[in-house]
């Protein structure tokens, strides 16, 4: 059962860069430069002055990020935390144009909701033919129940698509939705104005599920608005999660659907979503972040959310975050967050496999 975990939590989190630079002497980050530009001669076929001076500032990157001198000296994990290095640093670059796209999507949708009350007298006339042809209450009235035990038989598609046949339907159709599964492109082609009130429609949702495609984690940028594209519909879905009461909410996923920069910015506004006081989804007990370049820092954001005391404790059972580039820091702090659950009760499983070290489920 689970309990609270107000007395193992504390303001100050338990885990913070150790003091290990004294350790390290000059020959010591020698030899990692020297992996560094073996590695970038391997890719680029020469060690010229610039290959040299990108070797050395991805170097002292390395130095400041890790979270010890194992870490940091650990030549089977040099190559993946380079990659993530060079990842994480041309996604930090279409920041700007994120925050724009989002603020531009947020304003757009804002004025469509105000539009959307006023009369539309050229069209009035064919509204209300539509109106009464379709408001006829001989079936929806009174079969909420048959109606509901229907609906379990189909999926969320086939349910919005009945829902789509007249007006009562539609209002009454999708509380019946316990379980959606989209990806990214389909969510797409939604309007703004539909996404930010997408989860107001599914009161008894119970499952979501959002997925990308694993190829766009290969990062060959070649299509830079489509990366920006993908974080401006995550952060939206999430400003609409954060809008709804959703109490039989008990798994969510967004997996391969976002790509995080230097600062995890997408991740952070995951665990403010779940940090919400207010505990709207008390249900909750699977959440699955795979592939989504989370670092060090978006972990410590979730770590601050899940351990934050709440009323009738967590159910939170899975934490799933593999094939991201977690490193020793967010190993141990999840590590931290699996005792802490322990010590209250509770079994809490989190999956770091395929990130930056080799690792079995913490549990």
């Amino acid at each position: 059962m689970s309990t609270s975990i107000t007395s193992t939590w504390t303001a100050v989190r338990p885990v913070t860069k150790q003091n290990w630079h004294s350790t390290i002497d000059l020959s010591a980050r020698r030899s990692v430069l020297l992996h560094i530009l073996m590695l970038l001669k391997s890719k680029y076929g020469k060690v010229d002055t610039k290959i040299s001076y990108i070797g050395r500032r991805a170097e002292l990157a390395l130095y400041a990020q890790a979270f010890s001198a194992w870490e940091y000296r650990n030549p089977q994990t040099l190559s993946r935390r380079l990659h993530s290095l060079v990842v994480k640093l041309h996604l930090n670059n279409l920041a700007t144009s994120e925050d724009a796209a989002f603020k531009m999507e947020q304003t757009m949708s804002r004025k469509r909701k105000s539009s959307s009350t006023d009369t539309q007298v050229g069209k009035r006339v064919r509204y209300e033919v539509i109106e009464n042809a379709t408001t006829s209450p001989l079936f929806f009235d009174g079969n909420r129940d048959f109606l509901e035990n229907v609906c379990s038989f189909l999926d969320a598609r086939e349910v919005l698509q009945c829902a789509a046949t007249c007006s009562l339907a539609a209002t009454q159709l999708p509380q019946f939705v316990k379980s959606i599964e989209v990806t990214t492109m389909s969510m797409m082609k939604l309007a703004p104005t539909t996404r930010s009130t997408f989860f107001q429609r599914f009161p008894k949702l119970e499952s979501f599920s959002l997925t990308g495609r694993m190829q766009a984690q290969q990062f060959n940028f070649q299509d830079e608005q489509t990366l920006v594209a993908r974080n401006v519909l995550v952060r939206s879905v999430l400003h609409a999660l954060s809008n709804a009461q959703l109490p039989r909410l008990a798994v969510f996923s967004l997996n391969f659907c976002y790509s995080e920069g230097l600062k995890d910015h997408v991740t952070s506004q995951i665990a403010t979503v779940l940090a919400d006081p207010s505990n709207k989804f008390p249900r909750l007990h699977t959440l699955s972040l795979v592939g989504n370049c989370i670092s060090d820092d978006g972990v410590l954001d979730l770590y601050d959310a899940m351990a934050l005391p709440r009323d009738g404790g967590s159910h939170l059972a899975l934490l799933d975050l593999s094939q991201n580039f977690i490193g020793e820091r967010g190993h141990v702090q999840m590590q931290e967050l699996v005792t802490q659950f322990a010590a209250c009760g509770s079994s809490l499983i989190v999956n770091v496999m395929n990130n930056l070290l080799t690792a079995n489920p913490l549990q």
